[in-house]
């Protein structure tokens, strides 16, 4: 985001109706998200203060954004929620062919203008599918934040209706929503509306569902960046699947990324290597939410215990009440206490 000082002097020149200071400052701000890499929202940037101002009471397409978010019309609930994520892609542990996939599509949309003058468009849409709790909506915030953007979170608990037809109007709504603005756009829970037209169990309405939004997104124009998630991508409709440009996969973490999950949530609250090494092998099978929460756990028992540097105990103690907690949600018939490895 740009600097506190340049938002301020926007808000002050708006203020004062001073056009001329305003324009220069939105220009600066323009600028600085060039140099941090945002390169798609300093161009959208520079477009919408190249746009001639008109007359019209009709909101113009560069406060399209502003408008409210559209909402199912029975329940009144939005169909989507703005975010401005702030976690780097850097802070993700990612599979060098992950990372190779998200660069590949981040590059081309930091060079759409080249591209577009030869008659070329960047990637616009990525399918991220595996087993829940292994970054597919962490990696889509962090694309967001990485190219300058909000991310637009289509909420499929608003998106989906039990009225005849209207699932397949919301998503028309969110569509025409996005078209207005440059985002990355998140379809989370994919298969809400994406499962296979040939499964006999579906009904004719989810069909249509299908049909609209592959519609949809063939004729969707905006200078946006579509990300759908799925924890079922076998339950998908073979013709969604040629629509993306680019699939990610994301498996469970190998011993070595957890290791270094740990090591780097961990680093202030100087665990020893093989208590890092011990409590990931205890890790093994589970996702990063799993090693996630166990940190947290971690960090929660030290601020309650008024202690900076954790125990191996402490940690052995997380791991186990995370271990429990799969056991639940399993529904494991094992009597047997999980057990951690010695240190």
């Amino acid at each position: 985001m740009a600097r506190g000082d340049l938002i301020k002097d926007l808000f002050i020149s708006y203020k004062q109706k001073d056009d001329e200071s305003f324009l220069a400052t939105a220009a600066l701000i323009a600028e600085e998200e060039r140099k941090k890499h945002h390169v798609v929202l300093a161009n959208e940037l520079t477009r919408i203060l190249k746009r001639p101002n008109t007359n019209s009471n009709k909101p113009s397409q560069a406060t399209k954004g502003l408008e409210p978010l559209p909402k199912d019309p029975d329940r009144g609930t939005a169909l989507m929620e703005i975010r401005w994520p702030s976690l780097p892609l850097d802070n993700l542990v990612l599979a060098p062919e992950q990372r190779e996939s998200l660069e590949y599509v981040l590059d081309e949309f930091r060079h759409w203008e080249i591209l577009e003058m030869n008659g070329l468009l960047p990637s616009q849409k990525m399918l991220f599918c595996g087993p829940p709790g292994c970054g597919k909506t962490a990696t889509a915030e962090a694309i967001a934040c990485e190219m300058g953007l909000p991310l637009l979170y289509v909420r499929f608990d608003s998106v989906v209706s039990s009225l005849l037809g209207e699932t397949s109007a919301n998503l028309r709504r969110v569509f025409d929503y996005a078209v207005n603005g440059s985002w990355v756009i998140l379809f989370d829970e994919f298969d809400a509306v994406g499962r296979s037209r040939d499964d006999p169990t579906e009904h004719s309405e989810l069909k249509r569902v299908v049909n609209a939004f592959l519609q949809l997104l063939d004729n969707f124009k905006g200078r946006s960046l579509i990300i759908a998630a799925t924890n079922f991508e076998q339950a998908l409709d073979v013709a969604l699947w040629r629509r993306f440009d680019e699939i990610v996969r994301f498996d469970k973490p190998t011993p070595e990324q957890l290791i270094y999950f740990l090591e780097r949530n961990l680093f202030h609250q100087g665990p020893s290597p093989s208590v890092i090494k011990a409590a990931a092998n205890s890790l093994q099978g589970m996702s990063f939410a799993d090693a996630e929460r166990v940190c947290l756990d971690v960090k929660k028992r030290l601020a309650l215990e008024g202690r900076q540097k954790l125990t191996p105990a402490l940690l052995t103690a997380a791991v186990i009440r995370q271990q429990r907690r799969k056991h639940l949600l399993t529904r494991t018939d094992s009597l047997e206490p999980p057990t951690v490895s010695p240190d």
